[in-house]
């Protein structure tokens, strides 16, 4: 039992780096294309957005652009979220039985073409 907790403290300890990269990522991507030439370096967005309080080599403007950028995830996440657990829900009483379903239900009148656009 005791090889199964380490098993998943490892696996959490990797799902939690992923994270990070993957916000990090999205935050220098949105960045970029807000500052263009004037994007820091990625270590330096990282230990700002680690400890926003402490003092950083990043400019006023670039602070505001990182911060935002990382809200804007953040927002993006916790929407699909809770849409994860509204289609459960719905799934588990019966209004829904498919995510065609439930996305007719949450955008009536867009097809499924548009969505694979977006995508």
């Amino acid at each position: 039992m005791e090889e199964c907790k380490i098993n998943h403290d490892a696996l959490y300890r990797l799902l939690g780096i992923k994270c990070e990269r993957e916000t990090l990522e999205y935050v220098l991507d949105g960045m970029n294309k807000v500052l263009g030439e004037d994007l820091p370096d990625a270590d330096q967005v990282q230990a700002y957005l680690m400890s926003p309080d402490k003092p950083t080599s990043l400019s006023l403007h670039q602070q505001m652009v990182a911060m935002d950028k990382l809200l804007e995830c953040a927002e993006v996440n916790f929407r699909t979220t809770c849409d994860m657990l509204r289609y459960r829900q719905m799934k588990r009483t019966g209004v829904v039985s498919s995510v065609e379903e439930f996305l007719q239900l949450l955008h009536p009148g867009e097809c499924e073409e548009e969505w694979n656009e977006e995508i």
